[in-house]
């Protein structure tokens, strides 16, 4: 069983706001994947600065400028087998990569 801590918190009027707008009882749910998600992100920036890139905002916009580009020009299809590449590559990784992926 994982351990909680109760926590008692002050934030901003518009972030209380999207808070309540979860509904009952999920306001932790909601704030535990957000601090997850940035944490995630922390540890990737930290991990390309290990490697020696430097991630700068003019480059993530870039980057997202030419993400989009790309969502304008593919077909769904074509999307849904990327992802479908990346999801085997990710279950190759976790089940120690040297096994092939499950097919789903």
């Amino acid at each position: 069983m994982t351990t909680v801590k109760k926590l008692s918190i002050s934030v901003p009027q518009d972030v209380a706001e999207t808070l309540e707008a979860q509904g009952p009882g999920k306001a932790s749910a909601y704030v535990t994947g957000a601090v997850r998600a940035q944490r995630a992100w922390e540890q990737f920036r930290d991990e390309q600065a290990r490697r020696g890139a430097t991630l700068t905002s003019e480059g993530m916009i870039a980057a997202r400028a030419r993400r989009y580009t790309v969502q304008a020009e593919w077909p769904a299809e074509r999307f849904a087998a990327v992802r479908e590449r990346v999801r085997q590559h990710i279950e190759q990784e976790q089940a120690g990569g040297d096994q092939p992926a499950s097919a789903a």
